[in-house]
């Protein structure tokens, strides 16, 4: 019997999948699987889980090299459930000859939605607007003026499958877009309708700011006090790659100062965010729980490529999105 585990924080609060019966049912069906939910609780996979389970679904929960170290690991696959794999060691995994994939196709056109989505709602001054209504503040409207999109210009920060979407549906708002990724072209971007500059140069010159680059050794911290103080004192950032892409303390100075017109963060780097943060106070910053992008149909195809990984590796099929 090949056994997989489910990170538990795949269920919702009625301890239903929240991606829905019909993709869990790929896996119940099969007279050859027995399937687990784990823990809710749990924040890194452990070596009894990984003796336990031939493969494992997994979300938030860390997969570092100590959960794979003794020697009765029987774990076989790990299929994470989303784009970013930062939080598993691939190299060990791969010592292991334990396979790590993903679903970037899945999220490919939900992220770069919500990316958009924050622009919007910033430009808008959606939540504002919501807060003078419901504090009986009507006719303080005029105070409070959005910005239009028309002859602005969109720097996008990593342009790989995610960047590009969003690329794509940028462009019938723009004037212009604006492109830093070290590995595409100058022709690459050039097709898609973005002008490659480097880091500075896109500080400078963008109204608006989306960060869709990986999480690595060369992008964590990236986003600094230098970069902020090149940013027009009219122009927002916004993160839907991972936190600590971010140096949040910069971050926060520059609000403070008024470096920057305001910010929209799905990540953070420390999640969930302390209820103490001092983003917080700022009501020019927009910030969602690492979720913005989740949506019925978003969960659904992200769930069908991760299990299709898994079903692929018991019936000896090609492995889509292997990562290592």
């Amino acid at each position: 019997m090949f056994k997989v585990g489910i990170s538990g924080d795949l269920l919702n609060s009625g301890n239903e999948p929240c991606f829905g019966m019909e993709q869990l049912n790929l896996l119940k069906n099969r007279k050859d699987i027995e399937i687990s939910w784990m823990d809710k609780s749990i924040i890194e996979l452990d070596t009894e889980m990984t003796s336990k389970f031939d493969a494992i679904l997994l979300n938030l929960p860390k997969a570092n090299a100590n959960c794979v170290s003794n020697s009765n690991c029987k774990l076989k696959i790990i299929s994470r459930f989303g784009v970013g794999f930062d939080s598993v060691d691939i190299e060990a995994m791969k010592k292991k000859n334990i396979i790590v994939t993903n679903t970037p196709n899945a999220v490919r056109r939900p992220v770069a939605v919500a990316a958009l989505t924050m622009i919007f709602a910033a430009a808008g001054k959606l939540l504002q607007k919501d807060h003078l209504v419901r504090s009986g503040k009507w006719n303080d409207r005029t105070n409070f003026m959005g910005t239009g999109l028309a002859q602005k210009t969109l720097g996008v920060i990593g342009a790989g499958s995610i960047g590009t979407e969003t690329i794509k549906l940028s462009k019938p708002f723009f004037k212009n877009i604006l492109a830093y990724d070290p590995f595409k072209s100058e022709k690459q971007l050039a097709e898609i309708d973005a002008i490659k500059v480097d880091l500075i140069e896109l500080a400078c010159k963008s109204d608006f700011i989306v960060i869709l680059c990986n999480l690595d050794s060369n992008t964590k911290g990236m986003i600094q006090s230098n970069f902020f103080s090149n940013m027009k004192k009219s122009a927002y950032i916004f993160n839907l790659s991972r936190g600590p892409v971010i140096n949040e303390i910069h971050l926060e100075n520059a609000l403070e100062e008024k470096e920057i017109a305001g910010a929209g963060l799905d990540v953070t780097e420390k999640e969930p965010l302390s209820t103490d943060s001092k983003l917080l106070k700022y009501e020019n910053v927009i910030i969602t729980p690492h979720a913005l992008c989740w949506t019925d149909e978003c969960f659904n195809d992200i769930a069908t490529e991760a299990i299709s990984s898994i079903l692929n590796y018991i019936d000896k099929k090609p492995i889509l999105n292997q990562v290592n």
